[in-house]
């Protein structure tokens, strides 16, 4: 998997003004939207108890959501283009997932 330091700079432009309640993956491509949400699961898993085995689940799934978005796009584009957004997309699921939790965290400890 990316850096995450590395996909937030080569990446920032592509997501800035987009509303946090926006899901077009969802819209998309459902097939698609599951299977990152999937493999942000595992990343977050993987880093959070330096869990291998779920760092290969989650690298798994992001080719998986890769392919998918490929197939949804006629597989006319270059194929590195939806793996970066496939994993640029796990990123951002997870860290959703981990601010959901910190969130979580703070308001019962309130």
């Amino acid at each position: 998997m990316n850096d995450i330091r590395t996909m937030r700079n080569i990446n920032r432009n592509l997501f800035e003004g987009v509303p946090a309640t926006a899901n077009a993956l969802e819209e998309y491509d459902a097939d698609a939207a599951q299977l990152v949400r999937e493999a942000a699961q595992h990343l977050v898993k993987a880093r959070c108890d330096n869990d291998p085995q779920a760092l290969n689940e989650a690298s798994n799934a992001t080719f998986r959501a890769a392919a998918e978005l490929l197939n949804q796009a006629g597989g006319s584009v270059y194929v590195r283009f939806p793996i970066m957004v496939a994993a640029r997309l796990v990123e951002l699921e997870a860290a959703l997932l981990v601010a959901g939790a910190t969130n979580e965290a703070e308001g019962q400890t309130v």
